[in-house]
């Protein structure tokens, strides 16, 4: 996806990405580890020791940034209610050959920022100003959330667990400068997604929805929420490395490391610079983390500072939420993973450019922050994920699964194409989102194979069912997303795929007609279609060349010929040219998603589809006439009939792809 789309703004990768580990061999986009897979012998109690955490990191960090070209990283470890090591690693400036030093060097850290969030919302509902069941619009002073699901409205318990039925949408979350940016308050009000599932009933991660937390923050507390975080949160845990701004302070601005992306060589460039700060522009340094991480793991206490109690903390790390009964859910804000056979609780960052992960053990008092300035932090972070796990807490030895063939037949209610649930479904952004020219292909496909198992069509590690509806790797590499689990709906069909670490989205399950293979071939065969229109000009010709007489017909029958002429060529303009051309212009999709005015030209083109589709409302009656009166020959009639129903065709194509002009 190009860069100006803020949809690396999550918890992880996209589609493709997350499920590299279970549908791809093992590669750097998910690194795995054998237990103990270091030199150093870990101890007992965990990540306890200074002198062997630090040791611990100097071996592996120094290969980690070397394995994936990223120029700087910075990590706090913390145990029992203490910071074990903050160090950093690689360079914050390669120019000016400036490393990372942990203590003063801060990092973007995306949408690990949405923990704070959280965490204030968890002190308006501890204050007794949030009740986590009301409907939100019961707070919102400025603008409501539309009754899209009369009788469901939208709660804060279902935007702290992503399950506000929101569909993604990108647009308007980033700005080119500084001064463009608008208040947290107007983004929301003038920028609500559509509702596309009813509240509570799956997962979708949304920027959105952490977005209007904070701005029901705002409207109960009565302080902007910049504010808020600095008095409530900030302050109080002596975070004094930290800011929620974009535009930072001159003395922390000038420890920010640079981002850079790997190109040959690492080119430094500048970072997004996004409008919906409580989901994701916090900065901070790896001992400031480790304050946070303390408070959460200490019930709500560091030091002499609380800031939560420890009821409201402990309902904030319980489940709330979860897709499936086999997989791990979401917490109040905090996502759950396993792995090893141990609970965790926490959350990725990303930026365009800048990784990061906060893991906390809560049954360990332990846990970790760690972050990167390049893209390819983000697999760097799931390589030192499996590492820091497999060293401390490794899981005991394993007996591999082993495949039943003769499941086959059983395996083929989980066969099929599966879609994120994290995209969108209404808006002009859909097709910017799947279309490979642009954006990753969000789709894949399980088969099952002969021996039992199941894998990607497009290749791949087989996964074997290791209890019903749960499927691991058959090689027994253990992926740091975890299993794959496919969810059974109570008439006994499979309705989605959840991952067992990414809780926080679903895959749904694709019908025949909405898989990418069938949308592509309407297009193309409808384009073949339309594109044989060019013969009538042609036979026309040859007929007045050749002195052919033509048979009498109404009048209006060359007008059925001009009409249906014109919606065949508006549309094979549209899909083979204009748009193409379109969506590979980096200005003009950047202008689209940042811009509040939609580009002219995108309202011209997207408005060709309208105009076709009146022309193919009266080609459709013309063909009706043509059948009727029996003017014309049978094979002309009958090609007329095949262009009508090529027009029909396009345009599921072009509804399917919301490239409608009210979609912009």
């Amino acid at each position: 996806m190009k860069s100006s789309v803020p949809a690396s703004l999550i918890t992880g990768l996209v589609f493709a990405v997350i499920l590299c580990a279970l549908c791809l061999p093992a590669a750097a986009s998910n690194p795995t580890a054998p237990a103990n897979s270091t030199s150093i012998a870990p101890a007992n109690t965990g990540p306890s020791d200074p002198a062997e955490v630090e040791a611990f990191l100097d071996q592996v960090m120094p290969a980690n940034l070397a394995r994936y070209n990223v120029p700087g990283a910075t990590v706090a470890v913390v145990k029992d209610g203490r910071l074990v090591v903050a160090k950093g690693y690689g360079y914050s400036d390669i120019a000016n050959k400036s490393p990372v030093d942990a203590n003063t060097t801060s990092f973007r850290i995306g949408s690990v920022s949405k923990l704070f969030t959280w965490t204030a919302v968890m002190q308006q509902v501890e204050a007794g100003n949030i009740d986590l069941d009301a409907d939100v619009n019961t707070y919102l002073r400025d603008f409501k959330i539309p009754d899209t699901y009369p009788g469901h409205p939208i709660t804060m318990r279902h935007l702290m667990t992503h399950t506000a039925g929101f569909e993604e949408q990108d647009r308007h979350m980033v700005v080119d400068d500084v001064p463009d940016l608008i208040s947290i308050r107007t983004y929301c009000a003038q920028n609500i997604p559509a509702r596309v599932n009813p509240p509570g009933k799956v997962t979708s991660y949304s920027n959105y929805g952490a977005t209007l937390a904070a701005v029901v923050v705002e409207d109960v507390s009565g302080e902007p929420f910049e504010q808020y975080l600095q008095s409530h949160i900030l302050t109080p845990l002596s975070m004094d490395r930290t800011s929620i701004k974009e535009d930072l302070p001159p003395a922390l601005a000038s420890n920010l490391t640079k981002g850079y992306q790997y190109a040959g060589q690492n080119i430094p460039l500048r970072d997004w610079i996004i409008v919906v700060g409580p989901a994701g522009t916090i900065s901070s340094t790896a001992p400031d983390m480790a304050k946070f991480m303390i408070a959460h793991l200490q019930n709500g206490t560091y030091k002499n500072a609380t800031i939560l109690s420890p009821a409201a903390a402990g309902l904030m790390h319980a489940r709330a939420f979860a897709n499936d009964p086999d997989a791990p859910g979401m917490c109040l804000g905090f996502v759950e993973m396993q792995y090893n056979g141990l609970r965790m609780i926490g959350h990725g960052g990303d930026t365009n450019l800048f990784h990061s992960d906060l893991v906390l053990l809560p049954a360990k008092n332990a846990g970790y922050f760690i972050s990167y300035n390049s893209p390819a932090g983000a697999s760097a972070r799931s390589g030192f994920f499996v590492e820091f796990m497999d060293h401390y807490y490794p899981q005991g030895p394993q007996v591999l699964p082993q495949p039943d063939p003769s499941a086959s037949a059983r395996l083929q209610k989980y066969a099929g194409t599966y879609e994120t649930n994290r995209r969108n479904v209404a808006r002009f952004e859909k097709y910017l989102t799947l279309d490979p020219q642009v954006g990753p292909n969000s789709q894949l496909e399980f088969i099952v194979t002969p021996n039992g198992t199941l894998r990607g069509k497009s290749g791949g590690p087989e996964l074997v069912e290791v209890r019903p509806g749960v499927f691991t790797r058959l090689d027994g590499i253990h992926p740091a997303t975890g299993n794959a689990v496919f969810h059974t709906a109570a008439d006994g069909t499979v309705d989605y795929l959840c991952i067992e670490n990414w809780p926080f989205v679903a895959y749904d399950r694709v019908p025949w007609y909405g898989t990418s293979g069938f949308v592509d071939d309407v297009r193309t065969a409808g384009c073949l279609l339309l594109a044989t229109v060019f013969l009538w000009p042609l036979l026309f010709a040859f007929r007045r060349l050749h002195a052919i007489p033509e048979l009498p017909v109404p009048g209006y029958s060359r007008i059925a010929r001009w009409i249906a002429g014109a919606a065949a060529l508006i549309l094979l303009a549209f899909v083979v040219v204009l748009l193409p051309m379109l969506v590979s212009d980096p200005v003009l999709t950047t202008s689209y998603l940042n811009d509040q005015a939609v580009p002219a030209v995108l309202t011209a083109v997207l408005t060709l589809p309208v105009i076709a589709a009146i022309l193919t409302i009266a080609t459709l009656v013309l063909a009706t006439l043509a059948w009727k009166e029996k003017f014309w020959t049978l094979p002309h009639r009958v090609h007329y009939t095949i262009i009508a129903i090529a027009l029909i065709a396009m345009l599921w194509w072009v509804n399917a792809g919301s490239l409608w002009v009210w979609c912009l």
